[in-house]
């Protein structure tokens, strides 16, 4: 598993484990699921940094421009 950081941090096994099986679960999934997933993230991203500016925009604003691109 790669680090994101360069310097060492405290030990965090449970943390680690749950990052580790995720990794795992997410590679198992077929190729359609993974675009899915991916997706849903993006969406998800999106609307949390604009809703911080914007109160004014849903999630389903931002799922429909999705839809649209």
């Amino acid at each position: 598993m790669k680090r994101m950081m360069r310097h060492a941090s405290k030990p965090r096994p449970d943390l680690d484990d749950l990052i580790k099986r995720s990794m795992t679960a997410f590679d198992a999934l077929p190729p359609e699921g993974k675009r899915r997933h991916r997706a849903a993230q993006r969406v998800s991203w999106v609307y949390g940094n604009l809703s911080l500016d914007n109160p004014h925009i849903t999630r389903e604003m931002v799922e429909k421009a999705a839809e649209n691109w």
